[in-house]
């Protein structure tokens, strides 16, 4: 095809429409996702724990911005919702916890450790605080 078929080709057009369509959709995507890691920031600092609906919620919103992002760079043919399905991820959120308590538990040895560490190297090992050995 040259130049000149492409320009007429409606197919080109459309695509281009929806280029601009998504990458719209995009970026307010964008401002949804800052809301949410807002909330479940707020929620992980008042209340110990994470919104799991919210999470799968953002599972599906990642999923579905990933295929936003493979429409607008050509790498994909499909369209994003709503010209698809919303996309689900099955996973389970009581994993996500575990492995969030999980972390935090390894943090807290790692900084026991360098505690118990600081405290063992001291100018004068032999507990001697002034220095002088009798």
């Amino acid at each position: 095809m040259n130049i000149n078929e492409n320009v007429k080709n409606p197919d080109v057009w459309t695509r281009g429409l929806f280029v601009v369509l998504f990458g719209i959709i995009y970026y307010l995507l964008f401002f949804l996702v800052v809301l949410i890691a807002v909330f479940q920031f707020l929620m992980r600092l008042f209340t110990a724990r994470f919104n799991d609906e919210l999470l799968a919620f953002s599972d599906s919103l990642a999923e579905y911005v990933s295929q936003i992002l493979r429409y607008i760079t050509f790498k994909s043919d499909d369209r994003p919702y709503p010209f698809s399905s919303w996309p689900v991820i099955d996973n389970n959120i009581a994993d996500t916890q575990t492995a969030t308590t999980t972390t935090k538990k390894k943090r807290s040895r790692k900084k026991t450790s360098k505690k118990t560490a600081s405290n063992d190297s001291g100018p004068d090992s032999s507990g001697d605080e002034t220095g002088k050995s009798s």
